[in-house]
């Protein structure tokens, strides 16, 4: 059986996630090449693809990353019916290490001196108040801890209690849309995904009813 020694454009590494942005990234953003539309904030503890683990794990750090393809993990710039890349001669810094059969060059920077908001967006910023509020009251460590917490338990108390956090995370995002008119990318950059949507990570299911939102458990927690 012969080595793969190049790229056979089988779109595999496209499809698992956008690759996160590092400090060497910056010009493609100066230069116009990343508009507002193309980026997601990833927050510390959020799920996400991790190269080094090849599974869907905890974010380490925060991290600018390509966004997804219509809500999916699939980045945005991947033309799945070629298995072509939209910004090939412009790509990121992960994409061009990325080698499938030696990952040692793409591993090796995973999470160093990678982007965050800071690096994106103004220190004047009128909406950082409210991301500082969101990372203070609505951090995935909280969900995790409470997630595993009701793990085996009856108390409703801690379901509720993640429900609540949801809620305020969404009235933050609401916020910050009467505040400056966000777009769906634009809130994306900001704020990241809603917390609700990752819920099922933590085998966690939510439900909207008259009285707001209610959390229940899904299934015992992964291991």
């Amino acid at each position: 059986m012969d080595l793969i020694t190049t790229c056979k454009r089988c779109g595999t590494c496209c499809v698992k996630g956008g690759p996160a942005l590092h400090e060497a990234d910056l010009p493609l953003i100066h230069d116009h090449r990343l508009h507002v539309h193309d980026l997601i904030s990833i927050r510390a503890g959020e799920p996400v693809f991790s190269p080094l683990s090849n599974g869907i794990e905890p974010a380490r750090t925060e991290l600018i990353k390509l966004v997804g393809l219509n809500d999916s993990w699939t980045c945005h710039f991947f033309d799945q019916t070629q298995n072509l890349c939209g910004i090939y001669a412009h790509r990121p810094l992960e994409c061009g290490l990325l080698k499938c059969w030696e990952p040692n060059d793409l591993t090796n920077v995973v999470y160093q001196h990678c982007l965050s908001r800071k690096d994106i967006v103004p220190a004047e910023d009128e909406l950082w108040e409210l991301i500082r509020l969101q990372d203070e009251h609505c951090d995935f460590a909280k969900i995790a801890s409470l997630s595993t917490e009701v793990v085996g338990v009856s108390d409703p108390a801690m379901l509720t209690e993640i429900a609540r956090i949801v809620t305020l995370d969404l009235k933050i995002r609401q916020r910050a849309i009467q505040m400056r008119q966000l777009s769906v990318t634009e809130e994306l950059l900001y704020f990241g995904r809603p917390l609700f949507k990752s819920l099922a990570f933590y085998q966690l299911t939510i439900k909207e009813g008259p009285h707001g939102l209610t959390v229940k458990r899904t299934s015992s927690l992964r291991t």
